[in-house]
């Protein structure tokens, strides 16, 4: 998915991609890349890709890539975190972050 949105103010794709990086450091099941994310990088694992942060010319417009494996992250997944918050379990109790890597 690409998602397009607008900025308040000039930003430099750099400036998203280290906004994204503060915002889900620590997120297990999230990986900011500076590349688009490619389908077969996430696909079969839990989480998401967030990368390819293209700025307009103008600075005033950027474009973020996202890829999810929506089989896993995107419905067993989500419904497993869900479960394990409304139960009173870690949030990522019986989720494989096994083969998640970092940043």
């Amino acid at each position: 998915h690409s998602i397009s949105i607008p900025l308040a103010s000039p930003l430099t794709s750099r400036d998203i991609r280290t906004l994204y990086q503060d915002r889900y450091a620590g997120e297990p099941l999230v990986r900011i890349t500076g590349e688009p994310p490619l389908v077969r990088n996430i696909s079969g694992n839990h989480g998401i890709e967030i990368g390819g942060f293209g700025v307009h010319s103008g600075g005033k417009r950027v474009v973020v890539c996202v890829t999810i494996d929506n089989l896993l992250k995107g419905a067993a997944t989500q419904a497993a975190q869900n479960m394990n918050l409304a139960l009173g379990y870690a949030e990522f109790e019986g989720i494989p972050l096994a083969g998640r890597t970092g940043r």
